[in-house]
């Protein structure tokens, strides 16, 4: 199982990420957050086809859509996240830190 945990930033709303291997390319998500959109938008991708993903053009697969429809903030992280905690989790990327930090 891959665990993440995601600070998405001035909101707050600290967001932890599971992802289990179902398939050989699907695997079940858990997203726990305080957040009511992201509540809605975990509710939506319970199980992610990694290869639905990456046969889709950029921001048009089920993770985006789902978040387009949730109504989450366009600069929320949290559905980049649950991609690579998929990735991750199928053997197809390694598990490393993903840093975005401002700069004066």
């Amino acid at each position: 199982m891959t665990k993440m945990t995601v600070n998405p930033g001035v909101c707050g709303f600290i967001c932890l990420i599971e992802a289990e291997q179902a398939k050989k390319y699907n695997a079940a998500v858990r997203v726990q957050s305080q957040c009511k959109q992201v509540g809605r938008f975990a509710e939506k991708i319970s199980e992610v086809d990694f290869m639905e993903i990456m046969r889709a053009p950029i921001g048009q697969n089920k993770v985006v859509q789902a978040a387009a429809v949730c109504k989450l903030h366009p600069s929320c992280v949290i559905p980049t996240a649950v991609i690579k905690a998929v990735e991750a989790e199928l053997g197809l990327a390694l598990k490393r830190d993903i840093t975005i930090k401002y700069e004066e």
